[in-house]
């Protein structure tokens, strides 16, 4: 769902393993420039507004899960990228 320079991103919890998400955007569809990392530190959370973005412009989102076990952090695979146009 996307609005005047915001999107909301909602999502399925997808495991009492993981430790939360993140979320990565761009208006690049391979994700190679410009590209923004929101991280969401609690796996209960299932929803993300991304904030001050240019309006009228298509961003891809997508998103994986991380579980930080000791000093190490492990990741999914991304998400199929979604793609969304803010309004003007």
């Amino acid at each position: 769902m996307a609005g005047k320079k915001t999107i909301k991103v909602d999502w399925n919890k997808l495991t009492a393993q993981a430790g939360g998400y993140q979320i990565q955007y761009s208006t690049d569809k391979n994700y190679k420039s410009g590209n923004r990392i929101v991280t969401v530190n609690k796996n209960t959370t299932v929803t993300a507004q991304l904030n001050n973005l240019k309006a009228g412009k298509r961003y891809y989102v997508r998103i994986r899960t991380f579980k930080k076990v000791g000093n190490k952090t492990y990741y999914s695979a991304w998400s199929n990228s979604k793609s969304v146009v803010t309004k003007k």
